[in-house]
Formats: C-alpha cells, structure tokens, sequence
C-alpha cells in the first residue's frame, strides 16, 4: 500500500484531511518536551514538531475554496490557506528543514503533514535541568528586551551569547517565529495562532523587504510576553512559572 508521501500528487482536501488525521494523534506534552530537550542537544527534528502543532490549534479543517472571482485552474489558490488544488508532494526542501532548522519555513499543507507525521516518529524526551536553564535565559532575554527592540537585531544577538545554547542565526529566527504562532510573541493587532486562525502564506509583513514571519515580524520589546499563551505551552514545567505569574 502507498503512504501519502509516496505519491507524487495528492488532492488539496485528501490531504488537509489527513493533517487532521495526523493532529488527532498528537500529544502537546510530547510536543513541548521535545522542543525543550533540543535546546541544548541541538536536535532540530525534535525542535521542530511545535510550530506545526501550534498553528494546528486554529488551522481550519476545511475544503479546497476558490478565490472569489478567480477563474479555476491548475494554480488556482485555495482562499482559505493558499494552497492549490493538486499538491505536489516533493518533500526534500520540507525534510530539510525539519532536520537543520528547527522550524517551519514555508506554509504548505504538505510542511504541516510531514512535521506532524515525522514528530509523532519520534519517542518522547524529558527536557534535562540545562534545557530549562537555557529557555529561561531566552525568555528573561524576551521579557526585559527595550520597548522599541525587535527580535530580528539586538535580541536574536543576545540569545546567541547564551553559552549552552549552540545556533545559528536561522535556527534561532525559526524558534521566535515558532514562540509567535504560540502567541508568546504577539502584538495586540497581529496576534497568534492559540485563539484565531490567519492564514500565514498571505498574513501583512512589517516591511516590503522582511524574511521574519508573522506575527513575530511585529513584536517589539513593549508587547511583552503573553503569559497566558506561555503557561498553556509551558504550564507543567514549575521551573518556568515566575514567567507567567
């Protein structure tokens, strides 16, 4: 029998249905441990899973919809998440990124089913002391960052003076991005992926030129962190509460 990364061509609807397949079998703890216990083993596929699964909260289950007034054809997107119609499943670039980067660089279906799929592969890892150590050092980074500062310069260096924890500049702007669609990093206008669904392949860039993704793209220092979204993330790790309280 062909699994669906086996094909060459999958319908838009049969595989937003199997995305769901997918989502129903994951286990948010073992999301987060995962993404904790890489922080300081540098394994980017266990990093990976969350911000699949985050944006998964409010990703709508949906059939394929045609821009209004847009003529059907081959590459015709679908209104609801921008995808075409028949999805070409080339997993090379997608895989890649699982692997090397730590999170999602592109927003197809087939990066949500793959990072799915991939993470449930994976047997659960309880984050060590120094995992936790190294995620507070981030986020007292995020929490005392300037009113005007931005993730994408003087943070993102800071973060990177973090002793234990080993990465490089793309790694370290895939796991920002990932805390946004957590809604950790949001702004009062562009918010997360936690309570309300955007599309993330069509979602208002800061400026014409950025390659930082929404919503994080918006954060400044005086947004602050959500602790709400970072207690529903986090809330089972006593050793990160002074965040949220």
């Amino acid at each position: 029998m062909t699994t669906i990364l086996e094909q060459e061509i999958i319908h838009h609807d049969d595989l937003v249905e199997q995305i769901f397949v997918e989502y129903g079998k994951a286990d948010k703890e073992k999301y987060i441990s995962l993404f904790l216990a890489s922080l300081s083993t540098k394994n980017m596929n266990w990093r990976s899973g969350l911000s699949a699964y985050s944006i998964l909260q409010t990703f709508p289950n949906h059939k394929f919809k045609l821009v209004e007034n847009q003529k059907p054809s081959r590459i015709s997107p679908c209104d609801i998440c921008s995808n075409y119609e028949q999805i070409e499943l080339d997993t090379e670039l997608v895989e890649e990124s699982f692997e090397e980067i730590g999170g999602l660089t592109g927003f197809e279906l087939l990066d949500y089913f793959y990072y799915l799929k991939k993470t449930s592969e994976l047997k659960p890892i309880k984050p060590k002391e120094e995992d936790l150590e190294i995620f507070s050092k981030i986020l007292e980074i995020l929490g005392n960052a300037d009113e005007e500062e931005t993730v994408k310069k003087s943070i993102q260096t800071k973060i990177s003076k973090i002793k234990e924890f080993k990465s490089n500049s793309e790694q370290r702007q895939a796991l920002l991005e990932t805390l946004g669609y957590c809604s950790i990093l949001e702004t009062e206008e562009h918010k997360g992926l936690l309570n309300q669904y955007t599309n993330l392949a069509v979602a208002p860039t800061k400026t014409h030129s950025s390659d930082w993704n929404y919503p994080v793209d918006w954060w400044l220092g005086k947004n602050g962190l959500n602790k709400e979204a970072l207690k529903f993330w986090f809330g089972n790790y006593s050793e990160l509460e002074k965040f949220w309280t």
